[in-house]
């Protein structure tokens, strides 16, 4: 469990996630589903590619350019997503959501990792960086289920 305390600890986790991201290549499955997000505020731009079996999450990868808080929350992200059900997931994603706006944790072992954005709802226009690829895994999820 990490110590979501200590603040230098949760800003080495996020610089480590952006410097490298164990989820950053993509694998081109012909059967992935593969979405293109640019932030509408800056200049973050990423590919995320998405494969689901039986609505199970079993691969997700990611590419492309963003500052150290996009990238490190989809590197975060997709460690806690992938194996797990549709449901589950979009059940962590609207979890994560509501943390970035609130600072609330509703259930910091489902968040694991994602924890060190806890101070992201202070800083308003860096919500949208950690959120970019929210909305659109929440569309892909859906139609799965």
């Amino acid at each position: 469990m990490i110590d979501i305390n200590n603040d230098s600890l949760l800003r080495e986790i996020i610089i480590k996630h952006f410097l490298t991201p164990t989820n950053k290549t993509l694998t081109n499955n012909k059967n992935a589903i593969i979405r293109e997000l640019k932030s509408q505020t800056c200049a973050d731009q990423l590919i995320i590619e998405i494969l689901i079996e039986n609505q199970i999450i079993k691969s997700m990868k990611f590419d492309g350019l963003a500052c150290a808080i996009a990238t490190s929350s989809i590197d975060l992200l997709i460690n806690n997503l992938i194996n797990l059900n549709t449901k589950k997931a979009i059940e962590l994603i609207k979890n994560y959501q509501n943390f970035l706006l609130t600072g609330t944790l509703i259930n910091i072992d489902q968040l694991n990792e994602l924890v060190v954005m806890k101070n992201i709802h202070k800083q308003k226009n860096r919500i949208l960086c950690a959120s970019l690829a929210l909305n659109d895994l929440l569309e892909i999820l859906n139609k799965d289920e």
